[in-house]
């Protein structure tokens, strides 16, 4: 890295800062699978008058998108792999970024929450959410059994208030999906709560992340001291 960690124990890496920053500070082809989940940016517009058109701004957050995904790129080995959150609203975003990098998303996960969520009076009511995969030349889903629809029950009340936080128990089967097993290194820019770092380390892999919000790196600094405290980061699984 550039610079020394904010956060750094037991296998566990964290940088208070922007993501891209912290991605262009590791090494070519130094991790094995990147599970982020990052700004969905929807809802936006540029028009003024008060109407949602939000193309304009769709198109602009690609190059955002195109910049950190292009680092992850980078980093993965040559067997690694990104999986990363987006909704239905986010899709096109994506989309464009993939094709300006010319590296395509190799497959859509949809992650069946169990639950439905809050809705207004017109739309149908949201229960799902969607994850991203895009593959390096080497890689392989090991376990070609594997389904495209995946459920992992999940409400609106999350167990570390943060509003866009992921089951545990989700992240531990995107790990496992992609084959990663120790010595591998996972990263997530977008680290949040600290989610991935905890379901990477219960699984005996090291972790290196990002989280640009100062509250709620210091929350995921707490949140895995505690979990070495109980001892359960090195318990062989995620619950």
């Amino acid at each position: 890295m550039t610079r020394q960690a904010d956060y750094e124990r037991d296998g566990v890496r964290l940088y208070c800062g922007d993501a891209a920053e912290m991605l262009r500070g590791l090494p070519a082809g130094s991790i094995d699978a990147i599970i982020t989940d990052p700004p969905y940016s929807i809802n936006t517009k540029s028009d003024g008058d008060g109407k949602l058109n939000p193309w304009g701004d769709l198109c602009n957050a690609a190059l955002f998108y195109r910049e950190w995904i292009a680092e992850c790129r980078r980093v993965l080995r040559p067997n690694g792999c990104l999986w990363s959150f987006l909704s239905w609203r986010s899709l096109a975003t994506f989309q464009k970024a993939a094709c300006d990098l010319r590296w395509p998303i190799e497959s859509l996960l949809v992650w069946d929450k169990e639950w439905i969520g809050p809705g207004g009076s017109i739309g149908l009511r949201p229960s799902y959410e969607m994850v991203a995969l895009w593959a390096m030349p080497e890689f392989a889903v090991p376990n070609r059994g594997l389904a495209d629809i995946q459920r992992f029950k999940w409400c609106g009340q999350k167990p570390t208030g943060h509003p866009a936080e992921k089951p545990l128990a989700l992240i531990d089967w995107l790990i496992r999906a992609s084959g990663k097993t120790d010595p591998a290194i996972v990263c997530d820019p977008f680290s949040g709560s600290g989610t991935t770092a905890i379901a990477a380390r219960r699984l005996g892999l090291s972790f290196v992340g990002s989280e640009i919000d100062e509250s709620w790196a210091a929350a995921s600094v707490r949140r895995i001291d505690g979990e070495l405290k109980q001892g359960k980061l090195f318990g062989g699984g995620a619950s």
